[in-house]
């Protein structure tokens, strides 16, 4: 019993291997009621000098101490704050997806919606830009997947009636489904990449809403990172 009373009234932190008493004060009149005993002074004395020689040593700043830490002094790993991820100062770039295979498409698209194609890059946070893909209906596929390739959905949003539907149908149908499905995908299942799809505008011809936008295009960036050096671009 007197030791649990003992531990609720008094701090004990472990300095250079010295067991301090930071309630020093008064420590002699809790000890009456606890059955504790008080501190010794040569202690509290060497605590001190611990002190002054961890605060000497990292140059801590005025008004921080050990036993008071504040502000974290020694992380100054960069770490992205509200303003960085405001959506009225994210850049809009335009891609030309005619003759670029869906899938290495996709990838880069998902990128520059992350924002991974920046040094301020933080996996918690929005970093990303607003991606515009114009020509959707000209995205290619490799081997067999032109016929192959099925798309699978319920009408009724249950399980049941379900529909199956070819890359050629879609593409012929709605080919910004195409687009839209495949970057989807490559997103996080959660809160943030639900958030982050309504970044992504595509449209089947070439035309688009968001000259007012300014967007940049990055088609010959994107080309060169979809084609390595084997690979010829169609």
């Amino acid at each position: 019993m007197a030791a649990h009373a003992m531990s609720a009234n008094t701090l004990v932190a472990k300095l250079g291997g010295v067991a301090v008493n930071k309630a020093a004060t008064g420590a002699k009149k809790s000890a009456c009621f606890t059955g504790g005993a008080a501190v010794p002074r040569a202690s509290v004395r060497s605590a001190a000098r611990v002190n002054a020689t961890v605060r000497a040593a990292v140059s801590l700043p005025d008004g921080v101490t050990v036993e008071k830490m504040g502000k974290d002094v020694f992380n100054t790993s960069y770490y992205p704050k509200g303003e960085d991820t405001d959506n009225s100062r994210k850049p809009w770039v335009v891609i030309d997806a005619a003759g670029l295979r869906l899938g290495r498409l996709s990838t880069l698209v998902a990128t520059y919606l992350r924002g991974g194609n920046v040094g301020t890059y933080s996996p918690s946070m929005n970093m990303g830009t607003y991606v515009v893909v114009v020509n959707a209906s000209q995205v290619v596929v490799s081997g067999k997947k032109f016929e192959d390739k099925l798309y699978k959905r319920h009408e009724t949003g249950r399980p049941g009636s379900m529909k199956e539907e070819s890359f050629k149908m879609l593409q012929a149908r709605i080919p910004e489904r195409i687009v839209e499905k495949a970057v989807r995908g490559m997103l996080p299942k959660n809160r943030k990449g639900r958030e982050l799809f309504t970044q992504l505008k595509v449209y089947g011809s070439e035309e688009h809403p968001h000259a007012a936008q300014n967007p940049i295009d990055v088609t010959a960036e994107v080309k060169e990172l979809c084609y390595s050096s084997g690979m010829k671009s169609a």
